[in-house]
């Protein structure tokens, strides 16, 4: 039953953790703006109408048609800020955009996980305390066994290792503890993993930025490159430079976060424990001396 348990419990995670990961890649592809095709159509078309107007007028309306043009041209295409960045990362830009949508889901899962009212339960608590104090020792096990926190592994293990003594009752929930904190790192190893990938996936783009902008000046054949294909590239690199350390900060800071809650809960879930199993011990050398 608790593996039963343990197994279903990790599969919803992790559909919680996938779940999370599309909507948030939906809601950040919403964001980007619109392809320009519509307003780019729209001139046509209206030059188009326009047309056969000017072949029925005289030529002399002819020159009042260059400045117009000249005006179009001569204006300036503005971009948004979301834009430019989504136009200028790239591919790198996007794959750091997926990282991080991955990491906001893996955060979001540690926060409902790593609590400790999750890892040491109030009320399992208070039953195992009614069930010592009434001496039925069988409904706290049953207790510990219908339940898959810290708390209760542990004291499950206990309590089926007390008959070979308490030193050895002790090991064995140290052993278990050692494993349910290994899963628990494991967990939390995803956030190190992205913020050490971070910067380095940004020193790529940095990287392919420059290659971009000095291909620019070496192509030019004698000629001035493109100030705009130089900044171009410049841009591609600032941005995805930004983007890695902007993933990277944030991942960094929440392992350390969840390092110290593990910490924490490790050592609520063992003082709890041991209390339970030394009140457990207790309370049947009453009954017997009773």
């Amino acid at each position: 039953m608790p593996t039963l348990l343990r197994s279903t419990s990790v599969y919803q995670r992790r559909a919680w953790t996938w779940a999370l990961f599309v909507l948030g890649s939906l809601f950040l592809l919403s964001l980007a703006p619109a392809p320009p095709a519509a307003a780019q159509e729209a001139p046509k078309e209206a030059a188009k109408e326009e047309a056969p107007a000017v072949k029925d007028e005289a030529p002399a309306a002819a020159p009042a048609a260059a400045p117009a043009s000249s005006n179009e041209s001569a204006a300036p295409k503005t971009k948004s800020l979301l834009r430019w960045a989504l136009e200028a990362s790239g591919p790198i830009g996007v794959f750091l955009l997926c990282l991080s949508v991955y990491f906001t889901a893996v955060v979001i899962r540690l926060f409902m996980e790593l609590r400790l009212t999750e890892a040491v339960p109030p009320a399992l608590v208070e039953k195992m305390e009614v069930a010592i104090r009434d001496k039925k020792f069988q409904e706290l096990y049953d207790a510990c066994k219908d339940n898959d926190s810290f708390l209760a592994r542990l004291v499950r293990t206990g309590v089926a290792n007390l008959p070979n003594g308490r030193p050895e009752a002790k090991e064995a929930m140290n052993q278990v503890s050692d494993e349910i904190v290994i899963g628990m790192e494991a967990k939390i190893s995803y956030l190190a993993i992205i913020g050490q990938l971070g910067p380095m996936i940004g020193l790529v783009g940095t990287i392919w930025g420059m290659i971009m902008s000095f291909q620019e000046i070496a192509t030019a054949a004698g000629s001035q490159p493109k100030p705009e294909k130089v900044a171009e590239g410049i841009s591609t690199a600032l941005f995805i430079t930004l983007e890695g350390v902007a993933l990277a900060v944030p991942a960094i800071f929440f392992f350390s976060l969840f390092r110290n809650r593990i910490a924490v809960i490790t050592m609520e879930a063992t003082r709890v424990a041991d209390r339970t199993i030394a009140s457990l011990v207790h309370a049947a050398k009453q009954a017997k001396s009773g």
